[in-house]
């Protein structure tokens, strides 16, 4: 026994460090959220909002639907639960409300929200056609907050008729 004590040391070491690995990099509540606005998917990966001074922003044309899916992964050993709260915001105050539910999530599942956003809906009346427009998609979890800035595209054609050069 006493001639393999530093293999057994050595061994420990080692298994606790994959434990550290395990527990640190995989376990805990994760949230994705998926993003398609006409032919362009887009992805927020949970990493992405670790960076606490860039919100994410998703660009979309006028008068077009845009679809959200919402993914929270629980990657616990226990259930979780949480009340999710959707909203859109323009210069800090409110404009719509999208979701607010809870929702409750067995070990090592996921669950998902979807929702769609018409974005002929938010743009006020008086925004001429090539002025761009956005807005803020808040995601509350419970206390932690995920912003998504929206950005409406101004129409790049224009309605009038060019005239044809003569020769």
């Amino acid at each position: 026994m006493r001639r393999h004590l530093f293999l057994y040391l050595a061994l420990a070491c080692f298994i606790g460090l994959i434990a550290i690995f395990v527990v640190d990099g995989y376990l805990g509540i994760y949230d994705t959220v998926y993003v398609t606005a006409g032919e362009q998917p887009q992805t927020i990966e949970p990493d992405e909002w670790l960076q606490k001074d860039w919100i994410r922003s998703v660009g979309v044309n006028r008068e077009e639907k845009v679809s959200f899916t919402y993914e929270v992964d629980n990657r616990r050993f226990s259930r979780y639960t949480a009340d999710i709260e959707v909203s859109v915001w323009r210069s800090q105050q409110k404009v719509l409300d999208i979701i607010s539910e809870p929702i409750s999530i067995s070990a090592f599942d996921k669950e998902q929200l979807e929702w769609d956003i018409d974005t002929a809906e938010l743009l006020p009346d008086d925004i001429p056609p090539e002025q761009s427009y956005e807005f803020t998609l808040i995601i509350k979890r419970d206390e932690i907050e995920r912003k998504i800035i929206v950005y409406i595209n101004r129409l790049t054609y224009s309605s009038k008729s060019v005239p044809v050069p003569s020769r």
